[in-house]
């Protein structure tokens, strides 16, 4: 028998946890995962110094929006892979099509503008900085989303520690956003999603060890 196939028999075979349960569990680690992204915004980026005003206009909860929406679809995924049997595919469509939606609108766009600002656009004043950034502030949420991920039975250990990693990452790049002042969908698809990325990454690496069976 193969590994995978002894590992999901063993889940198979674990106690049944209300799937409710799970997610409560979860959901209430992530409020010290967000005071501590928040803290590290305050404390140590600082908030953006237009924030008042910025607050009132639509691009700052566009990034808000698409951060918070792919950390929910993250929050999905990862309940999904937590319970043996459960299926990941809607989760997965919901996320591809957020990702698909916000490069589809940063290419409109880039299309829309005249070609000399293309790459301020797509660059801003803080590419170098971003996505970096939000690896930090994932990485100091991280240890609470992955303490009460441990509860769930992940027959995908990888798998579900990358869902993980994409969670703390969606909740760091929300609050990142009080910090950064770019606006350009451009921008957010690029350098946001690649901070993102490189998270749900390293939670896949940290998934191995801590959701081993």
């Amino acid at each position: 028998m193969k590994t995978d196939d002894l590992i999901a028999a063993l889940a198979l075979d674990a106690p049944a946890i209300p799937p409710r349960a799970i997610g409560r569990g979860l959901l209430l680690w992530m409020v010290p995962a967000g005071l501590i992204a928040f803290c590290g915004v305050l404390f140590w980026l600082g908030l953006r110094a237009d924030l008042s005003s910025a607050v009132v206009g639509p691009t700052f909860w566009a990034k808000a929006a698409y951060t918070l929406s792919l950390g929910l679809g993250a929050f999905w995924l990862l309940d999904r892979l937590g319970r043996p049997g459960a299926s990941a595919k809607q989760p997965l469509i919901l996320l591809g099509t957020i990702m698909i939606l916000v490069a589809v609108l940063a290419a409109f766009e880039l299309i829309a503008m005249p070609a000399d600002d293309r790459m301020s656009a797509l660059l801003g004043q803080s590419w170098l900085n971003c996505p970096p950034n939000i690896v930090i502030l994932s990485a100091a949420a991280a240890p609470f989303v992955f303490f009460a991920a441990r509860r769930f039975a992940p027959t995908r250990p990888m798998f579900a520690g990358a869902a993980a990693g994409l969670l703390t990452a969606g909740l760091a790049g929300t609050l990142y956003g009080l910090h950064c002042p770019e606006h350009t969908a451009a921008f957010v698809a690029i350098w946001y999603s690649l901070g993102m990325a490189f998270s749900a990454l390293a939670g896949a690496v940290i998934g191995r060890f801590v959701f081993r069976w």
